[in-house]
């Protein structure tokens, strides 16, 4: 019997068994190149410390022991990169105390122990893992001998009515006793064929029944054969693979089927998983040439984020130019689909350690802003406080020029806390607002009164004018007064209208006074007087009296300038032949402008009078 089995036992590993073997050791060495689902690293990035710590410690309850160690890898990578960042202002500090910068050693922090302790918690758990995996597999080694022992007692003894039934009853129990250390298994397997073929061999009394068995494993089979194709259109690789190794133990377990068909049956599974096989090994390869694919374009995403961090930026607006430059790499990066495993954690600290050039830098230089946006502050409040001292000038050109000063100082003043920025403006544009409301409230006031003033003024030029025709000169000097009278008490008029309309009335008035003989200068001084004296009783009439004073001041200072620079170039002409006819006709310029400063001087000294007592 010994005999019978190692030579049966040679055959099966010969042929069946053999490519068998071969087939689940291809299978698995394909789910060994096959990659887990890749994390995006970037995506542990954006946690904090306490997040960190809060997501390694739910990796301790995980059920999958090798996708949870990925993980707490990526986040130890996480945390170390916040440390990094952190290094410099600690070595800051500690140069701040007087320490060498080159001794310093940087502590771990809390964080840093408790994901520590956490690491070794889950190394003992792994560990502890192991040690009852593979006790496990050796209680399972000792169930399945202890079932092929069985087996082989039920070959070497007599058949009975209740073998088939003890036999299915073991290859039951077989199915369900599940993984064996590997170096065993193959062994086990060669033994179970051996005598479970030897058994159906030997079954000759119930040939109905197992005839009827075959039929039922040939149906299994003919199931599994089924599925195994199926699998073609599983485009998770891992997953597709796991499956077809489990419907290959499914596969050992099932009993035999009739031996005409049985290498059939068996070519057609074997097929069917080798077709598995190809399609799976050639869509890893699209995947892997897809990843180097991507891996280029994180290396060009790198180049660029290198290159924008290259020089840092002075100014606040580039700083905040080149963040949303990398925030769009960022959103690029997480677009692109996963890189060769060797090259993950390579590929993103490059990346990552650009933005952290960048960002790193970019909280110092708001570091070192924010140090004057209290003093910008306290800068802000004088101004407006000067604002506010201003809102109420009466001045309003001045006052303008003033409010416009302002503005360029609040200019150049750089930015203050972000809690007072809304704050401290409304402040300052609220004096602003305050005085250009008067202010346009006056010149709107003015444009109206100018207005009514032009009518009534354009009616008494034309009733001037129309005094020529009279001849009593008391009458007209009667209604030359009048109209003179109420000439002033009509308004202020400005701009071309005035001039025009104040022409058109003097020449009308000299006109009267040369055609009746009487002092036009005498006339002239009664209406200024009435007219100085009107606009001191107006409403604004100090304002009014300010503005004709300055306007007269300008001009007595322009005659003597003119009078100062005909004098200045009389001595150029003295040895001229002419020299007496053109010093005559310099004297009579010169004696013209004194005249009319003498009277611009006697008006403003009614002005000052008006102006004393208004």
């Amino acid at each position: 019997m010994e005999e019978t089995h190692s030579e049966n036992a040679k055959e099966l590993k010969n042929s069946a068994t053999e490519t068998y073997i071969d087939t689940l050791t291809e299978v698995d060495k394909l789910i060994e190149s096959s990659e887990e689902e890749q994390v995006d690293i970037s995506d542990y990035s954006i946690l904090s410390k306490p997040d960190i710590l809060a997501k390694a410690q739910e990796m301790l309850h995980a059920a999958d022991i090798k996708k949870a160690n990925e993980t707490l890898q990526k986040l130890r990578f996480a945390l170390e990169t916040i440390e990094s960042e952190e290094r410099p202002a600690l070595i800051k500090a500690w140069a701040d105390a007087g320490n060498d910068p080159r001794e310093f050693k940087p502590t771990p922090d809390a964080t840093h122990l408790s994901l520590n302790k956490i690491f070794q918690k889950f190394k003992e758990k792994r560990d502890e893992e192991r040690r009852r995996t593979e006790e496990e597999k050796l209680k399972n080694l000792k169930q399945k001998e202890l079932v092929l022992e069985k087996m082989k007692a039920l070959v070497e003894s007599e058949e009975t009515a209740t073998s088939l039934k003890t036999m299915r009853e073991l290859m039951r129990e077989w199915r369900e006793i599940r993984h064996v250390p590997k170096e065993f298994q193959n062994t086990l397997f060669e033994r179970y064929r051996f005598y479970l073929e030897k058994f159906y061999d030997n079954l000759s009394i119930y040939n109905e029944l197992k005839e009827m068995d075959k039929g039922k494993n040939l149906e299994q089979k003919i199931e599994l054969i089924k599925k195994v194709e199926a699998l073609r259109s599983e485009t998770n690789i891992r997953k597709a693979l796991i499956t077809l190794h489990k419907y290959h133990e499914d596969w050992r377990n099932t009993g035999p089927v009739q031996k005409e068909i049985s290498d059939e049956i068996w070519n057609r599974f074997k097929s069917a998983g080798d077709s598995v096989v190809a399609d799976k090994k050639l869509l890893q390869e699209k995947l892997d040439e897809i990843k180097r694919d991507n891996l280029k374009l994180k290396e060009l995403l790198v180049a660029k984020a290198e290159t924008a961090v290259a020089a840092l930026p002075q100014k606040l607006k580039d700083w905040g130019n080149v963040a949303k430059e990398l925030d769009g790499y960022m959103d690029d990066w997480k677009q692109i689909g996963a890189v060769p495993a060797e090259n993950n954690l390579e590929i993103w600290g490059k990346f990552k350690g650009a933005r952290n050039l960048f960002f790193n830098a970019r909280k110092e230089f708001y570091k070192d802003i924010n140090s004057t946006k209290d003093e910008n502050l306290a800068k802000k409040m004088a101004l407006c406080e000067q604002a506010e001292k201003l809102k109420e000038g009466e001045d309003f050109n001045k006052t303008s020029d003033a409010f416009n000063a302002l503005q360029e100082e609040w200019k150049k003043v750089g930015p203050v806390p972000e809690s007072k920025n809304d704050q401290i403006w409304k402040r300052f544009r609220s004096a602003f607002d305050h005085f250009y409301n008067r202010k346009n409230a006056f010149y709107e006031q003015r444009r109206n009164q100018e207005s009514e003033a032009t009518k009534i003024k354009e009616a008494i030029v034309i009733e001037l004018e129309g005094l020529k025709e009279i001849e009593d000169g008391t009458q007209v000097f009667a209604l030359l007064k009048d109209a003179q009278s109420r000439w002033v008490k009509a308004g202020f008029v400005s701009g071309k209208v005035y001039h025009n309309l104040q022409k058109r009335y003097q020449d009308a008035s000299d006109f009267l006074f040369k055609k009746f003989k009487r002092s036009s200068d005498e006339m002239k001084e009664s209406v200024m007087k009435e007219h100085y004296d009107t606009l001191a009783g107006a409403p604004d009439g100090k304002l009014k009296i300010q503005f004709e004073e300055r306007k007269l001041r300008e001009r007595i200072q322009k005659l003597s300038d003119e009078k100062g620079t005909i004098e200045n170039n009389l001595s150029f002409f003295a040895m001229a032949k002419n020299a007496d006819a053109i010093r005559k006709q310099f004297d009579a310029n010169i004696q013209k402008l004194q005249a009319q400063i003498e009277r611009l001087e006697k008006e403003l000294k009614v002005i000052r009078s008006f102006k004393n007592n208004a």
